[in-house]
């Protein structure tokens, strides 16, 4: 992906996870970050989309610290012998993140992932564009090194309750040489179903 940013500008990216930032800290003139499973993946020809079977029961909740989303349901067994992390985005104002336990959340779940999205947008965009890239990593390193901490602190006999995910730990660990040229500034477009 860093390489086709590098060889054909203007390139945008859709349906996309992590990539959308990813996209944006190298180069991308605009992305769109899915709101919802659906449209933050894409399904390649002849394959089937991977679901749960009978679908989540709980929405899906985006873990600022660990850069990853979670059903909420999830999120309750997980932290239900630690304390769960208080949200300050705009749209939580100190609701803990254990909450979205039932479908009854999709909404206040899809404002907190919106409103943690574009405090992101935000952060990056005060950047200058040549040092984007290394603040994306940086970003993606602290998350990375957040996993074994928070799997200790929430001390699960047998198992580590969260794991890195391989896009996450890509990011992390990819080499990243500054952007020589100027590039547009991107902006962050919302169309229906995706951030």
């Amino acid at each position: 992906l860093k390489r086709l940013l590098a060889e054909v500008p203007g390139t945008a990216l859709l349906r996309a996870d992590l990539a959308a930032f990813g996209a944006l800290a190298h180069g991308a003139v605009f992305t769109a970050f899915g709101a919802t499973s659906s449209v933050r993946h894409i399904v390649p020809p002849g394959q089937a989309a991977k679901r749960s079977a009978g679908g989540p029961n709980s929405p899906s909740v985006l873990l600022p610290e660990l850069m990853d989303f979670f059903l909420g349901e999830t999120l309750a067994k997980r932290f239900a012998a630690g304390l769960a992390p208080v949200c300050r985005c705009a749209a939580c104002d100190g609701l803990v993140l254990d909450t979205f336990v039932d479908n009854h959340w999709q909404v206040p779940a899809a404002a907190h992932n919106a409103a943690v999205l574009m405090e992101w947008l935000r952060t990056m965009d005060a950047v200058e564009p040549t040092g984007r890239p290394a603040w994306w990593q940086q970003r993606c390193r602290r998350a990375v090194d957040r996993y074994p901490v928070l799997n200790a602190e929430l001390d699960h006999p047998g198992f580590s309750a969260f794991k890195v995910p391989a896009q996450l730990l890509q990011w992390a660990q990819a080499p990243v040489a500054s952007q020589t040229s100027s590039a547009a500034r991107p902006v962050a477009g919302v169309e229906r179903g995706e951030v």
